[in-house]
């Protein structure tokens, strides 16, 4: 009965917030106007720097001051975005790149880490292969999720056909505890939610992300055309100061899981050993949103269904100026 409702909540949850009517130019708001700058982020390990600009880094932000907005679902972050209530959000790339193929106008501008998912099994399979023929029930966050597109590709490295399970959308907060009540069978989700699950005993880490695409494209930060055009005095710092948080995060792991309990949502120790244990789990240190790491997971979306092809201009999705200049200016 708990899977037949959950299959039934498949068409509302998974598809939400993707029409494909073109959105209208965002309205006029302070946020992007006055000395507040509005930016979106959920309770997540790929967040994790912007919790180092937002503590440590604010006197370097000297035309603004930064304001993030906590959101608890992908659905509020998407209606903020097309409103023209956030000047930028960090979100998932591969929804990202739908809402701009959809039509909204904004750019994705540098990404927020690389890596740093992990892909929980319930107890009762003993390896990825075991899902062969079962119809398990697997949740990832958002139909149009990295995390989605590495249960694709981690299915299919152990010849698993994808039809073989049910793929629902849950929130990540929800994920645990629906794995421990036996609603669904697993999850891939963004650290540290799995490695809380282990912690806890629910589940095992059956991959981490690293393991399935090595140095993959995890969340970005996507900006509004209108916040790009005219407020770049105020983008270029702030993602110079981002640049900065990651490496202060490959630098300093434990400052940084301290630093960022309330946007992990998780407790230091945990986080810390996310980051560092093993060294590549997450990481920080290029963010780069380069046309090759942007095609590679167009093409992993063509190859899974999720698009029918690539768009002709997929090259007008980045706006990579800013966190070049970031990145020179870093290197220094």
């Amino acid at each position: 009965m708990i899977k037949t409702v959950l299959l039934l909540l498949l068409a509302t949850l998974l598809p939400a917030g993707c029409s494909n009517e073109p959105s209208s130019q965002p309205p006029q708001h302070d946020s992007q106007n006055g000395s507040e700058v509005k930016i979106g982020r959920l309770i997540c390990g790929g967040h994790l720097s912007l919790a180092i600009v937002e503590n440590r880094m604010q006197q370097e932000l000297t035309t603004f001051h930064l304001k993030t907005v906590q959101n608890h679902d992908w659905n509020d972050v998407i209606r903020q975005m097309k409103s023209g209530e956030l000047a930028g959000t960090f979100i998932l790339s591969p929804l990202a790149m739908q809402m701009i193929r959809e039509g909204l106008p904004a750019k994705i501008v540098m990404l927020a880490d690389r890596n740093g998912n992990g892909f929980v099994l319930s107890k009762q399979y003993k390896s990825i292969d075991a899902l062969k023929g079962k119809k398990a029930i697997i949740a990832v966050p958002h139909i149009f999720s990295q995390h989605h597109l590495l249960l694709y590709l981690a299915l299919k490295q152990h010849h698993v056909p994808y039809s073989d399970v049910t793929v629902v959308g849950m929130p990540p907060r929800d994920m645990i505890t629906s794995l421990k009540r036996g609603e669904i069978d697993g999850f891939v989700v963004g650290e540290p939610e799995g490695n809380k699950s282990v912690t806890l005993g629910i589940g095992w880490m059956a991959a981490i992300s690293p393991t399935i695409w090595h140095n993959h494209p995890d969340h970005v930060f996507l900006a509004s055309d209108r916040f790009i055009s005219e407020h770049p005095d105020q983008l270029q710092p702030l993602i110079t100061a981002l640049k900065k948080g990651g490496l202060f995060i490959e630098k300093n792991p434990h400052q940084a899981a301290v630093m960022g309990e309330d946007y992990t949502g998780s407790s230091a120790a945990v986080f810390e050993q996310v980051l560092t244990q093993p060294a590549d789990w997450i990481d920080y240190s290029d963010m780069i949103p380069s046309d090759d790491r942007i095609r590679a997971l167009a093409e992993v979306m063509v190859d899974m269904g999720l698009w029918k092809e690539l768009p002709e201009n997929l090259a007008d999705y980045t706006d990579q100026r800013f966190i070049l200049k970031a990145t020179a200016e870093t290197a220094r």
